[in-house]
């Protein structure tokens, strides 16, 4: 299965909607420590930890393609 983009641009559009939903997950896990909802801030963090190691995996087999954003 061929996972590379059709168009450079796509990838920095999904890059930038990664980034934003780690900025939603980051709010979410500033909220739920005002809350002190330890189960869903567990949660929250291990979303969080999958979305950055997705990121820097998806990142690495751009480099490894040898692709550059401009």
């Amino acid at each position: 299965m061929n996972t590379a983009t059709l168009s450079p641009g796509s990838g920095v559009l999904a890059s930038w909607a990664v980034r934003g939903g780690l900025s939603v997950a980051s709010w979410g896990l500033q909220r739920a420590t005002r809350r002190t909802d330890r189960d869903r801030q567990l949660s929250r963090l291990e979303a969080r930890a999958a979305a950055e190691a997705a990121l820097a995996e998806r990142d690495a087999l751009y480099r490894s393609a040898g692709y550059r954003a401009l």
